[in-house]
Protein backbone atom coordinates (compact mmCIF):
# COMPACT_ATOMS: atom_id res chain seq x y z
CA UNK A 1 0.00 0.00 0.00
CA UNK A 2 1.52 3.57 -1.49
CA UNK A 3 0.95 5.28 2.10
CA UNK A 4 2.54 2.89 3.90
CA UNK A 5 5.42 3.95 2.01
CA UNK A 6 4.97 7.74 2.82
CA UNK A 7 3.73 8.30 6.08
CA UNK A 8 4.51 4.89 7.79
CA UNK A 9 3.00 1.63 9.37
CA UNK A 10 1.78 3.30 12.69
CA UNK A 11 -0.17 5.81 11.26
CA UNK A 12 -1.66 3.92 8.84
CA UNK A 13 -2.75 1.24 11.15
CA UNK A 14 -4.98 4.04 12.85
CA UNK A 15 -6.45 6.09 10.30
CA UNK A 16 -7.52 2.95 8.40
CA UNK A 17 -8.47 1.14 12.05
CA UNK A 18 -6.96 -2.12 10.91
CA UNK A 19 -8.08 -4.82 13.47
CA UNK A 20 -5.81 -7.33 12.55
CA UNK A 21 -7.74 -8.53 9.23
CA UNK A 22 -5.49 -9.24 6.28
CA UNK A 23 -7.68 -8.29 3.82
CA UNK A 24 -8.95 -3.88 3.85
CA UNK A 25 -12.79 -3.15 3.82
CA UNK A 26 -14.42 -1.01 1.05
CA UNK A 27 -14.33 1.76 3.88
CA UNK A 28 -11.23 1.60 4.32
CA UNK A 29 -9.47 0.91 0.96
CA UNK A 30 -11.61 4.56 0.42
CA UNK A 31 -9.94 6.60 2.60
CA UNK A 32 -6.45 4.47 1.87
CA UNK A 33 -7.72 6.52 -1.30
CA UNK A 34 -8.31 9.78 -0.07
CA UNK A 35 -4.97 10.01 2.07
CA UNK A 36 -2.72 9.05 -0.67
CA UNK A 37 -4.62 12.10 -3.08
CA UNK A 38 -4.64 14.40 -0.20
CA UNK A 39 -0.55 13.61 -0.07
CA UNK A 40 -0.22 14.79 -3.62
CA UNK A 41 -2.50 17.42 -3.33
CA UNK A 42 -5.62 15.51 -5.13
CA UNK A 43 -8.89 15.32 -4.09
CA UNK A 44 -11.12 13.67 -6.36
CA UNK A 45 -14.60 15.63 -7.00
CA UNK A 46 -17.49 14.95 -4.78
CA UNK A 47 -15.58 13.37 -1.91
CA UNK A 48 -16.91 13.38 1.47
CA UNK A 49 -14.47 15.84 2.82
CA UNK A 50 -13.71 19.36 2.73
CA UNK A 51 -11.23 21.18 -0.05
CA UNK A 52 -8.47 21.88 2.72
CA UNK A 53 -7.97 18.56 2.65
CA UNK A 54 -5.87 19.16 -0.94
CA UNK A 55 -2.91 20.63 1.19
CA UNK A 56 -2.86 17.83 3.92
CA UNK A 57 -3.58 19.79 7.04
CA UNK A 58 -5.48 16.51 8.19
CA UNK A 59 -4.89 17.95 11.87
CA UNK A 60 -7.30 20.50 11.15
CA UNK A 61 -10.32 20.52 13.04
CA UNK A 62 -13.39 20.75 10.90
CA UNK A 63 -15.41 23.24 12.04
CA UNK A 64 -18.84 21.85 11.09
CA UNK A 65 -18.60 18.52 13.26
CA UNK A 66 -15.41 19.88 15.85
CA UNK A 67 -13.63 16.68 15.09
CA UNK A 68 -9.98 16.65 13.26
CA UNK A 69 -10.18 15.48 9.67
CA UNK A 70 -7.60 12.68 10.86
CA UNK A 71 -10.36 11.51 13.22
CA UNK A 72 -13.38 11.69 11.00
CA UNK A 73 -11.59 9.84 8.98
CA UNK A 74 -10.52 6.72 11.05
CA UNK A 75 -14.47 6.74 11.94
CA UNK A 76 -15.06 6.46 8.12
CA UNK A 77 -12.86 3.07 8.25
CA UNK A 78 -14.33 1.46 11.13
CA UNK A 79 -13.22 3.06 14.02
CA UNK A 80 -14.48 3.81 16.96
CA UNK A 81 -15.11 7.23 19.10
CA UNK A 82 -12.35 7.86 21.50
CA UNK A 83 -13.20 6.76 25.25
CA UNK A 84 -10.42 8.46 27.73
CA UNK A 85 -9.90 6.90 30.95
CA UNK A 86 -11.17 8.84 33.97
CA UNK A 87 -9.72 12.34 34.13
CA UNK A 88 -7.16 13.12 36.83
CA UNK A 89 -7.51 15.66 39.55
CA UNK A 90 -4.74 18.00 38.05
CA UNK A 91 -6.64 20.39 35.87
CA UNK A 92 -3.98 20.94 33.17
CA UNK A 93 -2.99 17.42 33.06
CA UNK A 94 -6.72 16.20 32.25
CA UNK A 95 -7.22 18.83 29.22
CA UNK A 96 -3.20 17.73 28.28
CA UNK A 97 -5.14 14.29 28.21
CA UNK A 98 -8.41 15.54 26.28
CA UNK A 99 -5.83 17.69 23.23
CA UNK A 100 -3.61 14.52 23.36
CA UNK A 101 -6.38 12.45 22.20
CA UNK A 102 -8.27 14.31 19.65
CA UNK A 103 -4.82 15.36 17.71
CA UNK A 104 -3.16 11.64 18.14
CA UNK A 105 -3.44 10.96 14.26
CA UNK A 106 -2.01 13.97 13.76
CA UNK A 107 1.29 13.04 15.95
CA UNK A 108 1.50 9.69 14.29
CA UNK A 109 1.68 11.93 11.20
CA UNK A 110 4.50 13.59 12.41
CA UNK A 111 3.12 16.66 12.47
CA UNK A 112 4.21 19.24 14.93
CA UNK A 113 1.74 19.75 17.75
CA UNK A 114 1.64 23.60 17.05
CA UNK A 115 -0.13 23.04 13.66
CA UNK A 116 -2.66 20.58 15.26
CA UNK A 117 -6.25 21.74 16.54
CA UNK A 118 -6.36 25.07 15.80
CA UNK A 119 -9.75 26.34 16.71
CA UNK A 120 -10.85 23.68 18.66
CA UNK A 121 -12.72 24.05 22.34
CA UNK A 122 -9.66 21.25 23.31
CA UNK A 123 -7.21 23.52 22.45
CA UNK A 124 -8.79 26.80 23.75
CA UNK A 125 -8.77 24.94 27.24
CA UNK A 126 -5.84 23.45 27.48
CA UNK A 127 -4.29 27.05 26.59
CA UNK A 128 -6.75 28.50 29.42
CA UNK A 129 -5.22 25.60 32.24
CA UNK A 130 -1.84 26.52 31.28
CA UNK A 131 -2.42 30.19 32.11
CA UNK A 132 -4.24 29.53 35.15
CA UNK A 133 -1.39 26.74 36.35
CA UNK A 134 1.27 28.65 38.44
CA UNK A 135 3.63 26.27 38.23
CA UNK A 136 3.96 27.18 34.34
CA UNK A 137 5.43 30.28 33.43
CA UNK A 138 2.62 32.24 32.63
CA UNK A 139 -0.26 33.98 34.16
CA UNK A 140 -4.47 33.76 34.02
CA UNK A 141 -3.89 37.48 31.94
CA UNK A 142 -1.84 35.89 29.29
CA UNK A 143 -3.08 36.50 25.98
CA UNK A 144 -2.17 32.81 23.81
CA UNK A 145 0.66 34.84 21.57
CA UNK A 146 2.27 36.33 24.46
CA UNK A 147 5.80 34.93 24.28
CA UNK A 148 8.89 34.27 27.18
CA UNK A 149 12.61 34.02 25.63
CA UNK A 150 13.10 30.43 26.30
CA UNK A 151 17.49 29.72 26.85
CA UNK A 152 18.29 25.89 26.66
CA UNK A 153 21.27 24.13 27.82
CA UNK A 154 21.21 22.48 24.39
CA UNK A 155 22.48 25.93 22.71
CA UNK A 156 19.27 27.24 21.64
CA UNK A 157 17.41 30.54 22.48
CA UNK A 158 14.02 31.60 20.82
CA UNK A 159 10.09 32.62 21.65
CA UNK A 160 7.77 30.14 23.98
CA UNK A 161 4.52 31.42 23.52
CA UNK A 162 1.78 30.22 25.79
CA UNK A 163 -0.25 28.58 22.69
CA UNK A 164 2.81 26.45 22.25
CA UNK A 165 3.45 25.08 25.35
CA UNK A 166 0.60 23.13 25.52
CA UNK A 167 1.61 20.92 21.99
CA UNK A 168 4.90 21.43 22.93
CA UNK A 169 4.47 19.19 26.44
CA UNK A 170 2.64 16.44 24.49
CA UNK A 171 4.73 16.63 21.44
CA UNK A 172 7.57 15.63 23.95
CA UNK A 173 5.02 13.16 25.98
CA UNK A 174 5.07 11.43 22.10
CA UNK A 175 8.50 11.41 22.13
CA UNK A 176 9.47 10.04 25.30
CA UNK A 177 6.71 6.66 24.86
CA UNK A 178 8.26 6.74 21.24
CA UNK A 179 11.38 6.07 22.73
CA UNK A 180 10.10 3.89 25.40
CA UNK A 181 7.97 1.54 23.31
CA UNK A 182 10.18 1.38 20.59
CA UNK A 183 8.10 0.83 17.90
CA UNK A 184 4.66 3.34 17.18
CA UNK A 185 3.35 3.88 20.49
CA UNK A 186 -0.38 3.50 21.11
CA UNK A 187 -2.49 6.54 22.96
CA UNK A 188 -2.39 4.43 25.99
CA UNK A 189 1.35 4.90 26.02
CA UNK A 190 0.95 8.54 25.43
CA UNK A 191 -1.11 9.68 27.99
CA UNK A 192 1.22 6.91 30.29
CA UNK A 193 3.83 9.60 29.82
CA UNK A 194 2.09 12.68 30.08
CA UNK A 195 2.18 13.24 33.67
CA UNK A 196 6.25 12.94 33.67
CA UNK A 197 6.36 15.17 30.85
CA UNK A 198 4.22 18.34 32.44
CA UNK A 199 5.78 17.95 35.74
CA UNK A 200 9.18 18.17 33.73
CA UNK A 201 7.71 21.57 32.56
CA UNK A 202 6.80 22.29 35.58
CA UNK A 203 10.37 21.68 37.27
CA UNK A 204 11.84 23.76 34.58
CA UNK A 205 10.17 26.89 35.33
CA UNK A 206 11.01 25.77 39.00
CA UNK A 207 14.69 26.73 37.71
CA UNK A 208 16.03 22.84 38.43
CA UNK A 209 17.73 20.46 36.19
CA UNK A 210 16.01 17.80 34.69
CA UNK A 211 17.12 14.93 32.45
CA UNK A 212 15.67 14.64 28.67
CA UNK A 213 16.19 12.19 26.56
CA UNK A 214 19.15 12.36 23.71
CA UNK A 215 19.51 10.36 20.56
CA UNK A 216 22.43 9.96 17.94
CA UNK A 217 22.94 7.52 15.18
CA UNK A 218 26.14 5.66 14.14
CA UNK A 219 26.28 4.47 10.47
CA UNK A 220 28.61 1.24 9.21
CA UNK A 221 27.66 -1.78 12.04
CA UNK A 222 24.80 -3.73 12.28
CA UNK A 223 23.81 -5.91 15.60
CA UNK A 224 23.73 -9.89 15.27
CA UNK A 225 20.06 -11.30 14.14
CA UNK A 226 17.90 -11.88 17.52
CA UNK A 227 20.19 -8.70 19.42
CA UNK A 228 18.21 -5.95 19.13
CA UNK A 229 20.23 -3.54 21.67
CA UNK A 230 23.48 -3.51 23.95
CA UNK A 231 22.18 -2.22 27.43
CA UNK A 232 24.65 0.34 28.83
CA UNK A 233 24.75 1.42 32.61
CA UNK A 234 23.42 4.67 31.21
CA UNK A 235 20.58 3.30 28.38
CA UNK A 236 21.15 1.62 25.52
CA UNK A 237 22.66 1.30 21.57
CA UNK A 238 19.77 -0.09 19.52
CA UNK A 239 18.93 -0.77 16.24
CA UNK A 240 17.64 2.59 14.30
CA UNK A 241 13.94 3.33 14.16
CA UNK A 242 12.46 4.33 10.90
CA UNK A 243 11.36 7.64 13.34
CA UNK A 244 14.99 7.98 14.83
CA UNK A 245 16.06 9.32 11.57
CA UNK A 246 12.77 11.53 9.87
CA UNK A 247 15.01 14.89 10.19
CA UNK A 248 18.17 13.11 8.34
CA UNK A 249 16.99 13.03 4.87
CA UNK A 250 20.13 14.41 3.64
CA UNK A 251 22.10 11.52 4.93
CA UNK A 252 20.03 8.67 3.30
CA UNK A 253 22.38 7.08 1.57
CA UNK A 254 22.55 3.44 1.40
CA UNK A 255 25.99 0.86 1.37
CA UNK A 256 25.57 -2.09 0.63
CA UNK A 257 27.55 -5.21 0.71
CA UNK A 258 26.61 -8.91 -1.34
CA UNK A 259 27.01 -12.16 1.07
CA UNK A 260 28.44 -15.93 -0.02
CA UNK A 261 24.55 -16.33 0.33
CA UNK A 262 23.52 -14.01 -2.68
CA UNK A 263 22.07 -11.88 0.24
CA UNK A 264 22.28 -8.04 0.43
CA UNK A 265 23.80 -6.43 3.60
CA UNK A 266 22.60 -2.76 3.49
CA UNK A 267 24.29 0.03 5.66
CA UNK A 268 22.05 3.20 6.47
CA UNK A 269 23.82 6.87 6.13
CA UNK A 270 21.05 8.09 8.56
CA UNK A 271 22.36 5.57 10.63
CA UNK A 272 21.98 1.69 11.29
CA UNK A 273 22.38 2.15 15.53
CA UNK A 274 20.89 4.66 17.50
CA UNK A 275 22.53 5.36 20.77
CA UNK A 276 20.37 6.48 23.61
CA UNK A 277 20.42 8.12 26.65
CA UNK A 278 19.21 11.01 29.36
CA UNK A 279 21.28 13.91 29.18
CA UNK A 280 20.58 16.90 31.75
CA UNK A 281 18.73 19.83 30.59
CA UNK A 282 18.52 23.34 31.68
CA UNK A 283 15.56 26.09 30.72
CA UNK A 284 15.76 29.67 31.74
CA UNK A 285 12.88 32.34 30.91
CA UNK A 286 13.16 35.63 30.92
CA UNK A 287 10.70 38.29 29.34
CA UNK A 288 11.55 38.72 24.98
CA UNK A 289 14.75 41.32 25.02
CA UNK A 290 15.24 43.48 23.06
CA UNK A 291 17.53 42.59 19.54
CA UNK A 292 20.76 44.14 20.81
CA UNK A 293 20.08 42.13 24.34
CA UNK A 294 19.78 38.88 22.91
CA UNK A 295 22.19 36.40 24.57
CA UNK A 296 25.83 36.47 22.58
CA UNK A 297 26.90 33.20 24.58
CA UNK A 298 24.23 30.09 25.34
CA UNK A 299 25.76 26.80 26.87
CA UNK A 300 25.72 24.03 25.12
CA UNK A 301 26.66 21.55 27.97
CA UNK A 302 23.29 18.94 26.76
CA UNK A 303 25.23 18.31 23.54
CA UNK A 304 28.41 18.25 25.47
CA UNK A 305 26.91 15.12 27.90
CA UNK A 306 25.30 13.55 24.92
CA UNK A 307 28.90 14.14 22.85
CA UNK A 308 30.64 11.99 25.19
CA UNK A 309 28.04 9.09 25.30
CA UNK A 310 28.51 8.61 21.92
CA UNK A 311 32.69 8.95 22.27
CA UNK A 312 32.17 6.15 25.23
CA UNK A 313 30.15 4.21 23.14
CA UNK A 314 32.74 4.78 19.94
CA UNK A 315 35.90 4.08 21.85
CA UNK A 316 34.17 0.75 23.22
CA UNK A 317 34.05 -0.48 19.60
CA UNK A 318 37.43 0.12 19.01
CA UNK A 319 38.88 -1.70 22.20
CA UNK A 320 36.06 -4.68 22.04
CA UNK A 321 37.45 -5.65 18.18
CA UNK A 322 40.35 -7.85 17.86
CA UNK A 323 40.76 -6.68 14.43
CA UNK A 324 43.80 -4.84 13.15
CA UNK A 325 41.05 -3.24 10.32
CA UNK A 326 38.50 -2.48 12.46
CA UNK A 327 35.22 -1.43 10.67
CA UNK A 328 34.08 2.20 10.83
CA UNK A 329 31.76 2.94 13.23
CA UNK A 330 30.66 6.44 12.28
CA UNK A 331 28.57 9.13 13.98
CA UNK A 332 25.86 10.65 11.83
CA UNK A 333 23.36 12.85 13.90
CA UNK A 334 22.36 13.51 16.95
CA UNK A 335 19.66 14.89 18.56
CA UNK A 336 18.46 16.48 21.98
CA UNK A 337 14.59 16.26 23.41
CA UNK A 338 13.84 19.31 24.16
CA UNK A 339 10.95 18.37 26.92
CA UNK A 340 8.88 21.47 26.52
CA UNK A 341 8.73 21.75 22.81
CA UNK A 342 7.12 20.01 19.71
CA UNK A 343 10.44 20.38 17.77
CA UNK A 344 13.71 18.89 18.26
CA UNK A 345 17.27 20.69 17.21
CA UNK A 346 19.91 17.93 15.56
CA UNK A 347 23.39 18.48 14.64
CA UNK A 348 24.44 15.97 11.37
CA UNK A 349 27.73 14.75 10.61
CA UNK A 350 28.79 14.75 6.95
CA UNK A 351 30.11 11.41 6.94
CA UNK A 352 31.32 11.47 3.18
CA UNK A 353 34.48 13.25 5.03
CA UNK A 354 34.91 9.76 7.10
CA UNK A 355 36.29 7.01 5.67
CA UNK A 356 34.32 4.72 3.44
CA UNK A 357 32.01 2.38 5.24
CA UNK A 358 31.60 -1.49 4.75
CA UNK A 359 28.21 -2.70 6.35
CA UNK A 360 29.35 -5.30 9.12
CA UNK A 361 27.16 -7.62 10.73
CA UNK A 362 28.69 -8.73 14.15
CA UNK A 363 28.50 -11.66 15.64
CA UNK A 364 26.74 -12.35 19.64
CA UNK A 365 30.14 -13.10 21.23
CA UNK A 366 31.52 -9.48 19.32
CA UNK A 367 28.12 -7.71 20.49
CA UNK A 368 28.63 -9.29 23.95
CA UNK A 369 32.16 -8.07 23.91
CA UNK A 370 31.51 -4.65 22.91
CA UNK A 371 28.33 -4.35 25.90
CA UNK A 372 30.94 -5.31 28.54
CA UNK A 373 33.23 -2.82 27.27
CA UNK A 374 30.79 0.14 27.24
CA UNK A 375 29.97 -1.05 31.06
CA UNK A 376 33.61 -1.12 31.91
CA UNK A 377 34.08 2.69 30.59
CA UNK A 378 31.49 4.12 32.49
CA UNK A 379 32.70 6.46 35.27
CA UNK A 380 36.30 6.33 33.99
CA UNK A 381 37.57 9.54 34.53
CA UNK A 382 39.12 9.38 30.31
CA UNK A 383 39.38 13.08 30.88
CA UNK A 384 42.90 12.50 31.96
CA UNK A 385 43.91 10.67 29.56
CA UNK A 386 43.37 13.36 27.65
CA UNK A 387 42.81 13.42 23.53
CA UNK A 388 43.39 9.90 23.54
CA UNK A 389 39.75 8.99 22.88
CA UNK A 390 39.04 11.78 20.51
CA UNK A 391 42.74 10.63 18.32
CA UNK A 392 42.19 6.86 18.16
CA UNK A 393 39.04 7.40 17.01
CA UNK A 394 39.80 9.57 14.28
CA UNK A 395 42.79 7.11 12.92
CA UNK A 396 40.64 4.34 12.82
CA UNK A 397 37.45 6.23 11.30
CA UNK A 398 38.40 9.85 10.39
CA UNK A 399 41.45 9.84 8.68
CA UNK A 400 41.91 8.22 5.13
CA UNK A 401 45.15 9.56 4.61
CA UNK A 402 47.61 6.78 6.29
CA UNK A 403 50.05 9.95 7.16
CA UNK A 404 47.48 11.91 9.17
CA UNK A 405 46.37 8.41 11.39
CA UNK A 406 49.76 7.75 11.93
CA UNK A 407 50.67 10.90 13.73
CA UNK A 408 46.82 10.87 15.43
CA UNK A 409 47.75 7.03 16.65
CA UNK A 410 51.14 8.24 18.70
CA UNK A 411 49.13 11.70 20.00
CA UNK A 412 47.39 8.60 21.65
CA UNK A 413 50.66 6.71 22.99
CA UNK A 414 51.59 10.71 24.33
CA UNK A 415 48.02 11.55 25.81
CA UNK A 416 48.75 8.36 28.07
CA UNK A 417 52.58 8.53 28.65
CA UNK A 418 54.30 12.17 27.12
CA UNK A 419 56.60 13.82 29.05
CA UNK A 420 58.35 17.32 28.01
CA UNK A 421 61.91 15.78 27.57
CA UNK A 422 63.52 12.05 25.90
CA UNK A 423 60.00 11.54 25.22
CA UNK A 424 60.67 8.88 22.73
CA UNK A 425 62.20 6.85 25.04
CA UNK A 426 60.08 7.62 28.37
CA UNK A 427 57.34 7.14 25.54
CA UNK A 428 58.56 3.45 24.22
CA UNK A 429 59.59 2.41 27.85
CA UNK A 430 56.32 3.15 29.30
CA UNK A 431 54.94 1.40 27.12
CA UNK A 432 56.56 -1.65 26.94
CA UNK A 433 56.67 -1.84 30.87
CA UNK A 434 52.51 -1.70 30.72
CA UNK A 435 52.13 -4.18 27.60
CA UNK A 436 54.80 -6.73 27.82
CA UNK A 437 56.03 -9.25 30.41
CA UNK A 438 59.35 -10.21 29.85
CA UNK A 439 62.88 -8.29 29.52
CA UNK A 440 62.76 -9.78 25.84
CA UNK A 441 59.38 -9.01 24.80
CA UNK A 442 60.14 -5.58 25.98
CA UNK A 443 63.76 -4.95 24.36
CA UNK A 444 61.49 -6.27 21.06
CA UNK A 445 58.36 -4.05 21.29
CA UNK A 446 60.51 -0.87 21.97
CA UNK A 447 62.79 -1.14 18.92
CA UNK A 448 59.16 -1.59 17.05
CA UNK A 449 57.93 1.58 19.05
CA UNK A 450 60.96 3.48 17.99
CA UNK A 451 60.91 2.82 14.57
CA UNK A 452 57.27 3.92 14.32
CA UNK A 453 58.53 7.16 16.04
CA UNK A 454 61.17 7.73 13.55
CA UNK A 455 58.63 7.18 10.51
CA UNK A 456 56.67 10.06 12.19
CA UNK A 457 59.47 12.34 12.32
CA UNK A 458 60.62 11.62 8.78
CA UNK A 459 56.93 12.05 7.50
CA UNK A 460 56.90 15.27 9.88
CA UNK A 461 59.44 16.70 8.73
CA UNK A 462 59.19 16.58 5.12
CA UNK A 463 60.84 13.53 3.73
CA UNK A 464 60.43 12.97 0.39
CA UNK A 465 62.10 9.28 0.24
CA UNK A 466 59.23 7.47 2.37
CA UNK A 467 57.26 5.02 0.44
CA UNK A 468 53.43 4.93 1.24
CA UNK A 469 53.74 1.46 2.56
CA UNK A 470 56.11 1.54 5.01
CA UNK A 471 53.59 4.60 6.43
CA UNK A 472 51.28 2.33 6.35
CA UNK A 473 52.76 -0.78 8.08
CA UNK A 474 54.13 2.13 10.94
CA UNK A 475 50.44 3.06 11.09
CA UNK A 476 48.83 -0.23 11.52
CA UNK A 477 51.21 -0.46 14.46
CA UNK A 478 50.83 2.69 15.81
CA UNK A 479 46.91 2.08 16.35
CA UNK A 480 47.25 -1.81 17.56
CA UNK A 481 49.80 -0.35 19.85
CA UNK A 482 47.48 2.59 20.86
CA UNK A 483 43.92 -0.05 21.06
CA UNK A 484 46.49 -2.32 23.41
CA UNK A 485 47.98 0.43 25.44
CA UNK A 486 43.75 1.91 26.38
CA UNK A 487 43.10 -1.46 26.78
CA UNK A 488 45.74 -2.22 29.31
CA UNK A 489 44.94 1.00 31.33
CA UNK A 490 41.47 1.32 31.26
CA UNK A 491 40.77 -2.16 32.20
CA UNK A 492 43.79 -3.86 34.02
CA UNK A 493 45.76 -0.45 35.37
CA UNK A 494 42.78 2.01 36.02
CA UNK A 495 44.86 3.37 38.80
CA UNK A 496 46.71 5.04 36.52
CA UNK A 497 43.59 7.63 35.75
CA UNK A 498 44.17 9.05 38.97
CA UNK A 499 47.36 10.98 37.35
CA UNK A 500 46.12 13.28 35.26
CA UNK A 501 49.72 14.22 33.94
CA UNK A 502 50.96 11.94 31.94
CA UNK A 503 54.26 12.22 32.88
CA UNK A 504 53.42 11.68 36.02
CA UNK A 505 51.80 8.19 35.09
CA UNK A 506 55.19 7.49 32.91
CA UNK A 507 57.04 8.30 35.89
CA UNK A 508 54.85 5.93 38.13
CA UNK A 509 55.03 2.85 35.64
CA UNK A 510 58.63 3.17 34.92
CA UNK A 511 59.33 3.09 38.97
CA UNK A 512 57.10 0.26 39.87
Amino acid sequence: MAIRRIFGDGFVDWVLAVDGQPTRTPEQLSVATLVHRASQGVVPEGAPVPAYLRISHLGMINPDTGKTLLNELRLASGGTELVLPEPPDDNVLAALHVWAAENFGGLLLGEGGFSLGWGGQARERMTRAIAEDPALPFTIESAPTDGLLHVTSAGSAGGLQLAMLGPGIVAAAFRRASARCAATPELDDLLTDLPAALNTARALYAGKAVQTLGLAGLSGVLLPEGKPELTAPWGRVRIALETDNRLVDSLRDLTSMSLPDGSQLVSRGTGDLTVETTVPWVSEFAQQPAESEFPSAISSSSYSHLERRVQDVRLAFALAMDNPHLPPLLPTWAKIDNPIADVTGYTMTEIARLRQRTPTRLSVEQAEEWERWIAVLDGLALENLGHASQRLLRAITERQDPVDALVDAVIVWESIFGTHSEITFRVCASLARLLCHTLEERLVFMKKAKGVYTMRSKIVHGASDVKMEKISESRDVAVQVAIAALRAVLQERPDLLAFADSGKRSEHIMLE
